[in-house]
């Protein structure tokens, strides 16, 4: 079914004003076009950063209709559209920012209005294109992507290998500037897992491929992108009826895989920090717990890190005019920082500094530029 109908871009003259439909005051705003979200005002991004942007977007009085979806879904309609096979989420450009919980990154979606600028990931990898023209890379928060179990399950620590073993069927590993291809075990069962005290079927989930959180799995967990899944891992969807018990249709992804973990013994699955709920744990990498202190580290000390950490983002295209719904969220967002990295933390994520609100790095120190792309 069409979810979305097509973006009629009309020009406009660009306002500097904040809180009047563009951009913020220390950003150079050209003449553009706006974006103007349409069937509901739906804002599509990350799942893992849906119950967040749903406070913080209640607290703006923005008046969005927070979708969720995978940051993939948010990325595209940053760009030229999103389509999924026979879903239409945007038909066009139609949003300006785009709440993502991993970087822009090359995918087959063309820029709007240019070619991309390149970059690396975070092994290295190059990566073909990831920054279209203006967009602006802003992080907002860290977080642990989690190989959650349920608290009485037994198995505390697993090293990378074992995980990249329950998950997928090959991956690969870096040595010395050497890539090798290594098979996967695809264990089915709990004395097949090392470090496990349990016996029986393993019933493993994961998040879909429209996610970033697969994303960033994959990467750091599999060293390849495009690494395949075990044929028995179940995928779970952003509120989806599909979804097995005791998930319901209001229940995002994250949420979903929360509950999972938390009500059978037999399953693990990964997702981001906020799927920490009564009842399961997240079981430490290689021997390094998914502490606020270790994820920190990401930024402070690489090497000695949580192995699965990561920062979180609200991205954005600086060459074009925030719808005004999408400039009332920005603008509350950054002008009450405390307030935003409240909500985050209630969600599970890790504040980038004790410091103060938001100090994620960046030309102004409050995340905005921080990643990737830095709004050329």
């Amino acid at each position: 079914m069409k979810m979305m109908k097509t973006v009629m871009s009309a020009a406009v003259v660009a306002v500097s004003m904040v809180g009047c439909g563009g951009q913020s005051a220390d950003e150079v705003v050209p003449a553009s076009v706006t974006a103007e979200l349409t069937d509901g005002n739906k804002f599509f991004g990350s799942d893992t950063l849906k119950g967040a942007m749903i406070t913080a977007n209640a607290s703006s009085l923005a008046s969005l209709s927070i979708e969720g979806k995978g940051s993939s879904v948010g990325e595209g309609c940053v760009r030229t559209g999103s389509i999924v096979g026979v879903i239409t989420y945007c038909s066009g450009r139609q949003q300006t920012l785009a709440p993502m919980s991993r970087d822009y990154r090359a995918t087959s979606t063309a820029c709007a209005g240019g070619t991309g600028t390149g970059g690396t990931d975070n092994n290295g990898n190059p990566r073909n294109g990831a920054c279209c023209p203006g967009e602006k890379s802003n992080v907002i928060a860290l977080d642990a992507v989690n190989a959650f179990v349920k608290s009485d399950n037994g198995l505390t620590n697993i090293s990378r290998d074992d995980l990249a073993s329950l998950f997928f069927s090959s991956y690969r590993r870096t040595v010395g500037g050497v890539v090798t291809t290594v098979t996967g075990a695809c264990w089915t069962d709990w004395s097949q897992v090392p470090g496990s005290t349990r016996t029986g079927a393993i019933k493993v989930f994961r998040r879909d491929d429209l996610s970033g959180t697969t994303e960033v799995f994959k990467e750091k967990v599999a060293e390849n992108t495009s690494a395949a899944f075990c044929p028995g891992v179940v995928t779970i969807t952003d509120a989806a009826a599909t979804n097995p018990s005791p998930c319901t249709t209001s229940d995002s992804a994250t949420v979903c895989i929360g509950k999972l973990t938390a009500s059978d013994e037999t399953a693990i699955g990964f997702a981001g920090d906020s799927a920490k709920t009564t009842g399961n744990v997240a079981v430490s990498v290689n021997g390094i717990a998914p502490t606020a202190a270790n994820v920190r580290k990401l930024i402070t000390d690489p090497a000695n890190a949580y192995p699965l950490a990561r920062q979180i983002f609200l991205n954005e295209n600086v060459n074009f005019v925030k719808d005004a719904k999408e400039q009332t969220l920005f603008d509350w967002i950054y002008s009450n920082k405390s307030s935003f990295q409240n909500i985050l933390v209630g969600q599970g994520f890790i504040p980038c500094s004790s410091t103060g609100a938001l100090r994620c790095g960046g030309a102004a120190n409050d995340g905005r530029g921080a990643g990737l792309c830095k709004g050329i």
